[in-house]
């Protein structure tokens, strides 16, 4: 398994509130466990259900290179200002717990503790969060990782693809991850990586990798027709279900299980 040092950081460091607003230690699940030490290749688009931990642990992956590692810059983009903040906070808390859990108070490390940013003089490395909307973001910095966050939400996916991705270092990690939003710029960005067109690895992450039957089943109690939308079981089901369609999505996805493999056809000649 790889990527076992960040695991170990992150478990022995970290802490964060789960779905009971406890405060626990950041113990990764399986599905995280599996992308961090199995999946991850340094470029990678995650597709997923719902509420599956991946952001808490791109942000846990990057705050480890911001503090043990030297002139690191580590970027996450969000879809909104809103979102943003959230995660920069979900940072900040990290950090504070890191540490209590090595008795420095950390915040008091830093040089910088902006809205945005944050830079710590030990490592010379910067943690900045940026939004969407900003399309020239990254073009003049040196990012070592990058993570898109809720990209299937982002209004212009080309150009803030483009633009951040030539700002990448080499051997830098990009990571990005969102549910899916329909049928847009995303959709066709994963079928082209599907289809090997691009220079990422696609990895989706269905409902029945982290919840059990029993949740499961509950909510689809709750949700009804909109549970598949919430935990969808394949990239084409995350996709039907989601977004704004002219057509029914109930509809379309009766259609898809419709599809028959074509039917070989040989020709006899006499």
């Amino acid at each position: 398994m790889k990527n076992l040092g960040y695991k170990k950081f992150i478990e022995e460091n970290l802490k964060l509130v789960d779905k009971n607003q406890t405060l626990v230690p950041f113990k990764l699940n399986n599905v995280q466990t599996r992308f961090l030490c199995e999946d991850e290749t340094g470029r990678d688009i995650i597709l997923k259900a719902r509420q599956q931990g991946f952001s808490s642990l791109i942000l846990a992956l990057f705050l480890a290179d911001f503090l043990l590692k030297d002139n690191t810059y580590n970027v996450v983009v969000a879809d909104d200002a809103e979102n943003a903040q959230g995660l920069l906070k979900r940072v900040k808390d990290f950090l504070e717990e890191w540490g209590h859990s090595n008795g420095v108070e950390a915040i008091k490390m830093l040089k910088y503790n902006s809205k945005y940013e944050l830079y710590l003089p030990s490592s010379k490395s910067t943690y900045h969060i940026g939004t969407a909307q900003n399309t020239n973001f990254g073009r003049s910095k040196t990012i070592t990782n990058l993570h898109l966050s809720e990209v299937a939400f982002y209004s212009e996916i080309d150009d803030v693809l483009s633009g951040a991705m030539q700002a990448v270092v080499p051997g830098g990690r990009v990571i990005i991850e969102t549910t899916a939003n329909g049928f847009n710029g995303f959709k066709n960005y994963w079928d082209r990586t599907v289809d090997g067109e691009t220079p990422f690895a696609a990895h989706f992450y269905k409902g029945s990798d982290f919840y059990s039957p029993a949740f499961l089943e509950q909510k689809k109690q709750e949700l009804g027709r909109l549970f598949v939308q919430e935990y969808p079981e394949s990239a084409m089901e995350a996709f039907l279900t989601s977004g704004d369609s002219y057509f029914s999505s109930e509809a379309l996805m009766r259609y898809q299980e419709m599809i028959k493999d074509p039917v070989k056809e040989e020709r006899i000649y006499v």
